[in-house]
């Protein structure tokens, strides 16, 4: 694996798709490219075993040995997200199943359920195949299991049976249940497990909706962890799974067992800024730089295209993205658009003629450029003390039982408390319940329905107490770990945590509560309102709007043992929210770069030094204030004070 050069550039490849005399002209254009990994085999069930128990690695070999020769690595997939039509012959329930009872059929991928039993089986034996085949072979730098795994709902017998068991293992007695739910509450109490059904209907009890998602999410991270498990038996190659997080999975127990992160990710000029928040998430989740595993040269497309043709230098920095943000791969999906079949008018490297995109010399930029900076970005991981939670409970519970209608966690959390973040110049750390919080100084919580998560809670009392600076809420702490509110208080714990105390709540939309900073200049927040009696620590209270509630605190300030905690009661406006941050910031000892548009800003440090990676993700100019020279890898150019950057333009800065 040393002898492959990081980070990685790459695409992936379809063998299986042409006639093996195409390979040395596609491989000898992907050295002209700068490519150094393919990414092989993912849907190639079929072409791997034709007939149930008679198998053809073959071609595979021939392949590797071709790509090898050439200087590319290989990221070998195991091909369980397209099952061979034999198998739905053999056994036509293995095939998932909607609300409505019709089972899916053949033709796509991710069609079978994660459940049924001999899904499972044959899953295992492909996979226990390819392990013995190429498990030792270190020419393969990686392994990818399945393909973008995701919450589909399957109401089959097994998934049925496997709910119920879920449940069982979870609550002990149906009775545990009953409690935990309120089923007295419209006499929907059950007198046995066996009575549970999975729930389809739109209008149904929020607890067993939620439930249902967890046990979706819970049986597709056991059906990757088997295959992990057998790879691990052949293979010291790290092994991932790539991911699509906006498929609301629990990524941390997804990949729990994997020893790498894959993400995929697919952007127009318009999302680009956004795929910032899923790769400060992607790079917490594991202690090693992740892999992007798919992204596109150009427009996105299945039987017809769905993107325009984007501007001239987006495909260079979409493809730096990943690598600025601690990833250590930029592969494209696909080497060369299928000529027939699923997605052939999608994006590419190589057009289906063999002929190169009007992108191949971006591609080729890149490379060379990965290349350059490669010491400096293997040398060096992502430096930042600021931390937001994102959780996949919250998430799937927001989707359950939302406290306003038409209220989304991640667009909430991205717009009102992220965007602000990294406007502000900071580089946050996007983390979930299970993440360290000792290298953090300050940390943001809000929207956290729930921190019954482990022992999440505990840890982050403790971490304050030693002087962490926190901001929590609003619509934190508010439920239990099944979603349930509390009958004898407004949180679990951050009223004896922090001594203060709630009067009210409510919803505001409409602006009818008005409210101050401290000092009397008004503050803007709304949508809704924890408010709190005021003890002297408040830092902006209700003044008009609403007698009842006048004089009341919105945001509080609260010192618990070394740290501060504030307690955010709305949702403050942006320019109040960068207040909030700014006073925060000042609390924790922890400071921005001063810039200006669309920039991406990552400061890295390590063994290779210190620096920062610099880009311009919106198109337009902007502009950074550094307080040091630094000096661009790319130019050999060095900068200081004010420095303006030109659409999509990108500085890789070292001290």
């Amino acid at each position: 694996m040393n002898d492959y050069k990081k980070p990685f550039i790459g695409a992936a490849y379809y063998p299986e798709d042409w006639d093996e005399s195409e390979m040395d002209y596609d491989i000898s254009k992907m050295n002209e490219a700068g490519v150094t990994c393919a990414r092989i085999a993912e849907f190639a069930w079929s072409r791997m075993e034709p007939k149930p128990g008679e198998f053809d690695f073959e071609w595979i070999h021939r392949a590797i040995d071709k790509l090898s020769a050439a200087g590319i690595s290989v990221l070998l997939c195991t091909p369980t997200a397209t099952p061979p039509i034999w198998l739905p012959r053999l056994y036509p329930d293995v095939t998932a199943v909607n609300d409505n009872g019709i089972h899916r059929e053949h033709g796509g991928r991710r069609h079978c359920c994660s459940n049924h039993p001999k899904y499972i089986e044959y899953s295992r034996r492909i996979v226990e195949k390819m392990a013995e085949e190429f498990g030792s072979d270190e020419r393969i730098i990686g392994w990818q299991v399945d393909n973008e795994i995701n919450t589909q709902n399957c109401s089959c017998p097994n998934c049925l049976a496997g709910f119920r068991e879920f449940l069982r293992v979870k609550y002990g007695t149906v009775e545990n249940l009953n409690r935990a739910w309120n089923l007295t509450l419209w006499s929907q109490e059950y007198s046995s497990f066996g009575e549970i059904n999975i729930p389809i209907n739109a209008w149904h009890n929020p607890h067993l909706k939620l439930e249902f998602k967890l046990f979706q999410s819970k049986s597709h991270s056991d059906f990757i962890g088997m295959q992990v498990d057998i790879l691990k038996k052949y293979t010291k190659a790290p092994i991932g799974t790539d991911t699509m997080p906006t498929n609301n999975v629990d990524y941390e127990t997804l990949t729990e067992k994997c020893d790498i992160i894959q993400y995929n990710h697919y952007d127009t000029p318009a999302n680009l800024p956004t795929q910032r928040f899923w790769f400060d998430y992607m790079r917490t989740l594991k202690d090693r730089p992740f892999w992007n595993t798919e992204t596109s040269t150009c427009w996105n497309g299945s039987e017809s295209t769905t993107h325009n043709l984007k501007p001239y230098g987006f495909c260079r920095i979409n493809s730096w993205m990943p690598v600025i943000l601690g990833g250590e791969s930029a592969m494209y999906w696909l080497w060369r658009t299928h000529w027939a079949g699923h997605e052939l008018m999608h994006g590419s490297v190589l057009a289906p003629s063999g002929r190169p995109m009007h992108v191949f010399e971006e591609v080729a930029r890149t490379a060379s450029e990965f290349d350059t900076c490669a010491d400096f970005i293997n040398g060096t991981k992502v430096a930042t003390e600021v931390a937001l939670h994102f959780t996949a409970l919250n998430w799937q519970m927001f989707q359950c039982q939302s406290v306003l209608s038409g209220l989304e966690y991640r667009p909430q959390l991205y717009s009102t408390v992220y965007q602000p973040l990294v406007d502000a110049g900071m580089r946050p750390d996007v983390i979930g319940a299970k993440k360290d919080l000792s290298g953090y100084k300050l940390l943001f919580s809000p929207y956290m329905l729930t921190l019954d998560q482990g022992d999440l809670s505990p840890r982050i009392q403790e971490w304050v107490k030693n002087g962490g600076v926190w901001v929590v809420g609003p619509m934190s702490d508010i439920r239990n770990a099944v979603g349930t509110r509390f009958s004898n208080r407004p949180y679990n714990m951050l009223e004896e945590f922090t001594g203060a105390r709630q009067a009210y709540e409510a919803p505001d939309r409409d602006g009818l509560i008005q409210a101050a900073w401290k000092n009397g200049e008004a503050f803007h927040g709304g949508t809704w309102y924890e408010l709190f009696e005021a003890d002297g620590d408040e830092v902006v209270t209700v003044t008009e709007g609403y007698p009842t509630l006048v004089g009341k605190a919105v945001v509080l300030k609260k010192r618990v043992g070394k740290g501060i905690v504030y307690l955010l009661g709305t949702v403050p406006a942006a320019e109040e929210m960068a207040q909030i941050i700014e006073m925060a910031c000042r609390d924790a000892g922890v400071s921005g770069y001063q810039l200006e548009g669309a920039l991406v800003v990552a400061p890295r440090r390590g063994e290779a030094g210190e620096g920062l990676i610099v880009a311009e993700c919106g198109n337009a100019n902007g502009r950074i204030v550094l307080e040091e020279p630094m000096t661009d890898l790319l130019t050999q150019k060095t900068y200081s004070g004010t420095v303006e950057l030109a659409p999509y333009d990108l500085l890789v800065l070292k001290k």
